[in-house]
């Protein structure tokens, strides 16, 4: 791949994992996840987040009895259902350097 097509992904990739408000770092999928485009549980699938998918997770709502949380993927972005937990594991955040 080119150094110019590289940059185009790098900071495309990066604007869609800045899209959610007040995100919780970046998560790790580990399974499948279906992607709705609302917070609602009878709304449409937008997409399916892939296993070992990097997705940047924000804020929870609650929408009739059912908590969801707002995700931004590389393929867009939308609202997954809580499910006992959600199936992401975080990235291991760099340490900040001492000085």
């Amino acid at each position: 791949m080119n150094r110019p097509a590289l940059l185009l992904l790098l900071l495309l990739t990066v604007s869609f994992l800045c899209a959610c408000t007040r995100t919780d770092g970046t998560w790790q999928a580990t399974q499948d996840v279906q992607v709705f485009k609302a917070a609602d549980e009878a709304d449409e699938m937008v997409f399916i987040a892939r296993q070992g998918e990097r997705c940047a997770l924000g804020r929870e709502q609650v929408v009739k009895a059912f908590m969801y949380r707002e995700i931004a993927c590389q393929q867009g972005q939308g609202w997954i259902p809580y499910q006992s937990g959600y199936p992401f594991v975080r990235e291991r955040q760099p340490s900040p350097e001492r000085k």
